[in-house]
């Protein structure tokens, strides 16, 4: 039982340690760019193959 809880304890505090920027001292990722604006292609004409 005693395994159980001190792997739960050095799970959290792995998690909440590397969770945080601010103890790795990395850098937080840039913001996403905008998408491009697309312009809407004009439909190709309807073929009838059936002639």
């Amino acid at each position: 039982m005693i395994r159980l809880i001190a792997a739960l304890c050095a799970a959290a505090f792995a998690f909440f340690g590397s969770s945080c920027t601010c103890c790795t001292g990395e850098a937080s990722a840039p913001e996403l760019r905008p998408l491009p604006a697309f312009q809407e292609l004009p439909a190709a004409p309807e073929v009838h193959y059936a002639k």
